[in-house]
């Protein structure tokens, strides 16, 4: 405390201690005191202000990562650096105002605490003599506040001669005493040194009552004002104005009046700080559509009770189902974060239900997946949730766990301490390289990989000779997908289910990476198609559908009468694939749905160049091809975003009439790229039912 107090405590009192030599009241030096802090600091108010408005303008967008990157965390918070950087925000800036006036409340409590030193500058040895003596007629042990009782008690007529005699050796010690009783430490009646006492109603407690009360307008005036809390739902602003008022109450009864007061005089002046703020610099008109985004997305009172007994029920199921999850006897367990993964697993899971007697164990962190709803005997679900997994795993038992999920060991996924000799299989989701597009530790901890083609067998031996890492088994899985793809489209044709439309039909369907071609070149892309001949449908990303709706609905209102003339459609159900399996041509970016419809159609793809997602930045090294950027040219042919407007429709019309000659080069790539076409299944079950000795 004596360091605080030398440090804070000696500055402050100085500032304080001269107001009060000029005004001459203790009460109106603190207000001036509080008024001259909030003029000072009005720079740093407006760096903060300033601050507050970048992150106001960039919270949709940072919503938006948060959902695109949602379970990645190490991309999430990248991506979250990245844009605070090019916005210029800085996260602690907005501390600073509330550090500086932290250690300016514990540099006035060391004031107020020790008005001997700081109102009177008396020397130490004569602020020993004092507290010892008040000490000595005090009937209680004095724990804190020595200097402000012996200043108190100095001034009770009774205890005067008693100071009197204890100053009387010193040099000056009448004067001394002089000053005791000099000072004035009242303010409209009140004494600014008295700390208010919960048990005891006075007038004092008028101190603590204008605390709350100034807190309360305070808070409403920066809910309606503050970048911050305009940028916050309901409720946080809510919790934040009753801490802060319930706050304000209690630290104003147990310091010292004068704190009180001069947390008072804070709220009232910086209310006039936020008026001023929002006329040099107004939220609404710097931030308003920011604002607009931010309101319309938050939840109702309504809707947020109604979560919270979803929530509730959830957490009432998973705790069931992780009970179930751990009594069971499992051999063979099956790992998914959202429903959307099965389809990777349903040809494996189908082939060992229809071949052995084993129980499948499917753990998913999808209340709503769609294995919830399978009627099968032997393959049993279990709902729990992406935190509680990471337990869960650690205490895993079983023989075999397969899984699409990526990076193993680095996040929630970790290989169980209870069981070590667990075989993990990584089940791949895609035939796009592996060395590109996640990130390059992402395999390293599997034991066993089901690739779908031969460029997955040498992108992963060559990582085992660059680490000198025990070789995985590498099986040739094939891709399950593609043959339920196969099959549907097969079943389409054969259903003669076809609508025969004398227009070329062009299917664009972006991916749900950064500067993607619904965010960067998606009306330069209809302009040029519009007017052509062609039928045109743009399937979206379903993650971009959920949060750019209102960009979708705008770009409708554009096209609006394409659309009535049957030239344009935007579609939001994927329910089905028809539209997929119906186009001639497909325009993406570096989607996988590229491969999946050239595969299976056997039908060419358009590529925009933007920009390329790379996960592995050192993916050059491994001096391998790349299927997602070697094959653009096999399979179809790629431009560059500028060159859209001038090659796109006339690419789209030379592959339309070419599209025989790409049937048989896509064959030719299925062959080699893609393992046991139809059979994956098959090829998959048998090596895991074979790994169980089954």
């Amino acid at each position: 405390m004596e360091l605080i107090n030398t440090i804070l405590g000696i500055p402050l009192g100085y500032i304080l201690y001269f107001a009060y030599t000029i005004i001459g009241d203790y009460g109106l030096a603190i207000l001036v005191f509080a008024l001259a802090v909030r003029i000072v600091l009005f720079p740093v108010s407006i760096l903060a202000h300033n601050n507050s408005l970048r992150l106001l303008k960039i919270q949709p967008t940072l919503n938006q990562l948060k959902i695109r990157y949602s379970g990645e965390k190490e991309l999430l918070n990248e991506e979250q650096y990245n844009l605070f950087k090019k916005e210029k925000y800085n996260p602690f800036i907005g501390i600073v105002p509330l550090l500086i006036q932290l250690f300016l409340v514990i540099g006035m409590l060391q004031v107020m605490y020790n008005p001997l030193q700081h109102m009177l500058h008396l020397e130490k040895p004569v602020i020993e003599i004092l507290v010892k003596t008040t000490r000595e007629l005090s009937e209680k042990e004095i724990n804190f506040g020595e200097q402000l009782l012996a200043l108190e008690a100095a001034n009770r007529p009774e205890n005067l001669s008693i100071y009197h005699d204890a100053l009387v050796g010193l040099p000056n010690g009448n004067v001394i005493l002089d000053k005791l009783l000099d000072i004035d430490l009242y303010f409209l009646g009140l004494n600014m040194g008295e700390i208010p006492s919960i048990t005891k109603p006075s007038l004092i407690w008028l101190i603590p009552l204008l605390s709350g009360i100034t807190a309360i307008f305070f808070c409403l005036v920066q809910m309606k004002l503050s970048p911050g809390a305009l940028g916050q739902g309901a409720g946080t602003n809510n919790g934040l104005t009753i801490f802060t008022v319930v706050f304000s109450i209690y630290f104003a009864f147990v310091t010292p009046a004068g704190v009180g007061l001069y947390w008072t005089a804070g709220n009232v002046f910086g209310i006039a700080i936020l008026l001023i703020l929002n006329v040099m610099y107004n939220p609404w008109k710097l931030a308003g559509d920011a604002i607009k985004k931010i309101k319309a997305s938050q939840k109702t009172p309504a809707e947020k009770k109604e979560e919270q007994a979803k929530n509730k029920a959830l957490r009432i199921r998973e705790k069931a189902d992780v009970n179930r999850f751990m009594q069971a006897e499992k051999r063979l367990v099956f790992y998914a974060l959202t429903s959307g993964q099965y389809k990777f697993y349903k040809n494996i899971i189908e082939f060992i239900l229809a071949n052995s007697d084993i129980t499948i164990h499917y753990l998913t962190n999808d209340p709503n997946d769609a294995v919830f709803t399978m009627n099968e005997e032997k393959l049993i679900p279990y709902y729990v949730s992406q935190q509680k997994t990471i337990s869960l795993m650690l205490k895993l038992e079983t023989d075999i766990l397969a899984t699409t999920v990526l990076d193993l060991q680095t996040y929630h996924l970790k290989r169980s301490i209870v069981k070590n000799d667990i075989e993990y299989i990584y089940i791949e989701h895609g035939p796009a390289s592996t060395h590109l597009t996640a990130r390059e530790t992402a395999y390293d901890h599997y034991d066993t990989i089901f690739c779908t083609g031969p460029h997955h067998v040498a992108e992963m031996r060559r990582r085992e000779e660059m680490t000198g890492f025990k070789r995985k088994n590498l099986i040739k899985a094939g891709y399950g997908l593609y043959d339920q793809l196969v099959a549907s489209y097969t079943a389409l044709k054969e259903g003669s289910q076809i609508v025969i439309d004398k227009r070329p039909q062009i299917l664009i369907a972006p991916s749900w990476q950064n500067d993607n071609i619904m965010e960067l070149c998606l009306k330069d892309m209809l302009d040029a198609l519009m007017g052509k001949g062609f039928k045109v449908i743009v399937r979206p990303h379903p993650q971009y559908v959920k949060m750019f709706a209102e960009e979708i609905a705008e770009m409708s209102k554009q096209y609006a009468q394409s659309i009535i003339d049957g030239e344009l459609l935007f579609e939001n159900d994927f329910s089905s694939n028809d539209s997929i399996f119906m186009s001639d041509i497909l325009i993406t970016d570096w989607s996988g749905i590229a491969f999946e419809f050239s595969y299976c159609t056997l039908k060419p793809c358009v590529f925009i160049n933007t920009p390329m997602k790379v996960m592995n930045p050192n993916w050059e090294q491994y001096g391998l091809e790349v299927l997602d950027i070697t094959l653009r040219d096999k399979v179809g042919v790629s431009i560059e975003v500028d060159e859209i407007e001038a090659k796109l429709a006339g690419v789209v019309t030379k592959l339309l009439d070419d599209k025989d000659d790409y049937k048989e080069i896509i064959e030719g790539i299925v062959e080699q790229y893609l393992y046991y076409p139809g059979r994956s299944g098959e090829a998959g079950g048998t090596y895991i039912l074979r790994r169980l000795g089954l």
